[in-house]
């Protein structure tokens, strides 16, 4: 699916040093700091600029039709004809990053500008509610992940500045963790990873940093994912759109302890 332009940078090309002044109660002193990089990228959908927003470098790709996906742009991988990479340096910007993803025809007639999340067209349906019990989880194994998320984020330890997203299996084996200064990106970036590498969702667990809000809710759910959680807090309207859709969603997984906010039969009873 992915085309032969298609390249991934790694995690040092997401960090930049700049010499700082810091100011701490024993006095200031300069010292290099690690920073987190940020660039502008564009999505066009069978030639239609659809969404430009500002991430971390690396996983382009994924971080398309993850986007795709979770704004309901597209419903499966089958959806999609191509996805690649273009560079396209501009005067007076830096180096901006195009990923053209080619539709199927019957769904590309199916795409319209509602509006926008984000500055990015969504499709015009209903959110989907999850089929089935999903997976059966244990606390100890969320928690687990929720370490295994902290971590994998190996950008976050040397900036401090980007989110990160993971996705586990049940009995909490890591399939895909992905980092970006944009709590939404790294999510589009995991579950785009699983869906270009033909890895059904439907019996995972997406774990995030960041709050469980109504957007990263929908995600998660048009994604497919049963089970959210979240190491920060969960929204109202996060825990509206979870029962809407049937998803467990899962707060302040972290020290030992967390709150499930919705579908709870999905954490195995003898761990509640």
């Amino acid at each position: 699916m992915a085309d032969e332009e298609t390249t991934h940078l790694t995690d040092h090309d997401a960090t930049a040093v700049r010499r700082i002044r810091r100011a701490t109660p024993q006095g200031a002193e300069e010292i290099e700091d690690a920073l987190a990089v940020e660039r502008r990228l564009r999505f066009t959908l069978n030639g239609r600029e659809v969404a430009a927003v500002m991430c971390s470098p690396g996983h382009e790709d994924e971080l398309g039709v993850g986007l795709a996906l979770t704004q309901g742009l597209i419903r499966s991988a089958a959806d999609l004809l191509s996805v690649g990479l273009r560079g396209d340096a501009e005067k007076g910007d830096a180096v901006r990053i195009v990923v053209p993803v080619e539709l199927s025809l019957s769904v590309a007639g199916r795409v319209t500008a509602r509006g926008t999340a984000g500055g990015v067209v969504q499709l015009e349906e209903e959110l989907p509610v999850l089929e089935g019990d999903g997976p059966s989880v244990t606390s100890k194994a969320l928690l687990r992940m929720a370490q295994g998320l902290s971590a994998g984020q190996t950008i976050y330890a040397r900036t401090g500045g980007t989110h990160g997203a993971g996705v586990f299996t049940a009995d909490g084996g890591l399939i895909a963790l992905r980092e970006d200064v944009g709590r939404h990106n790294a999510v589009d970036k995991a579950i785009g990873h699983c869906l270009l590498a033909g890895e059904s969702l439907a019996d995972k667990v997406l774990v995030i940093s960041g709050r469980a809000s109504r957007e990263m809710v929908t995600k998660a759910a048009r994604g497919g994912v049963p089970i959210l959680a979240s190491v920060s807090a969960a929204t109202d309207a996060g825990v509206d759109v979870a029962e809407r859709c049937r998803l467990t969603l899962v707060g302040f997984l972290r020290d030992e302890r967390m709150n499930v906010y919705t579908c709870p039969h999905r954490i195995a009873a003898a761990d509640r």
